[in-house]
């Protein structure tokens, strides 16, 4: 681009040199002649004139060459500030994405952290006996197994003529007429006595699960993983049978 310029001014300058030389020329030439041929002279000084015409001709489109150019350049660096707005969109698109992700995270270990201090404060009376924190869930998984046991006990005992000692010889088969309906009668009558509890438990649960699905964040079953990874196994087995207790519409259910 610069030898471009350095070439239009190059013959810019040489065209007014010519100019100046050739007028200077014809002038020294017509001093010298004599007032009779002066006139004759001035009459073909008008090829000149065509001459210098033509060359303002050149100059003229010398510089509209020149603001091309000049068009060239603007429309370049448009283009680059176009490129540079773009990098500077995305790097504010990133740093707010990281943001949003840091106030999520502040916000879901904030609710992880009151989730476990609300189950270490869990107390409750299975029983006559008094149970807390996270051991109650394994407290209340023994009870409702004995609850299932004595369940299935009654049915076999009705089936069979009171033949009780043959039961255990049958537990699995019993297990297996065991429906879905006929768990959760039986959980619902455990949970019932310790819903007070644990109608806080699972309300915390369901509060991070809202913050979660609601987070625009990637990868929301990371963070769903780590909420799990809380839960003991007793925890787990009282979530499930919570959630098939519920109506399929139940918000609990859904979440």
């Amino acid at each position: 681009m610069k030898n471009d310029n350095y070439l239009f001014w190059l013959i810019g300058i040489g065209s007014l040199i010519f100019m100046g030389f050739t007028l200077y020329e014809n002038y020294m030439y017509a001093v010298h002649l004599g007032s009779d041929k002066q006139g004759i002279f001035g009459d073909m000084f008008g090829a000149s004139n065509a001459l210098f015409t033509g060359l303002s001709f050149t100059g003229v489109i010398i510089a509209i060459l020149l603001q091309r150019q000049e068009l060239k350049l603007q429309r370049k660096e448009l283009e680059l500030t176009r490129e540079e707005m773009k990098l500077t969109r995305l790097e504010f698109n990133q740093q707010n994405e990281t943001l949003t992700k840091q106030q999520f995270e502040n916000t879901f270990f904030q609710m992880i952290s009151m989730y476990r201090d609300n189950t270490e404060k869990m107390t409750v009376d299975i029983q006559g006996v008094k149970s807390e924190g996270k051991p109650l869930f394994q407290a209340f998984n023994k009870k409702l197994n004995d609850d299932i046991n004595t369940f299935m006990k009654n049915r076999f005992k009705k089936n069979n003529d009171n033949v009780e000692d043959k039961f255990f010889d049958n537990l699995e088969a019993e297990k297996l007429k065991l429906t879905i309906n006929e768990l959760v009668t039986i959980y619902e009558r455990r949970y019932k006595s310790l819903e007070d509890e644990f109608v806080k438990y699972f309300s915390t649960i369901i509060i991070i699960l809202k913050l979660v699905d609601q987070a625009k964040i990637d990868d929301k079953f990371f963070y769903i993983s780590i909420l799990k990874s809380h839960f003991t196994k007793y925890e787990t087995l009282v979530v499930f049978y919570q959630t098939i207790s519920q109506d399929p519409n139940n918000e609990f259910r859904n979440w």
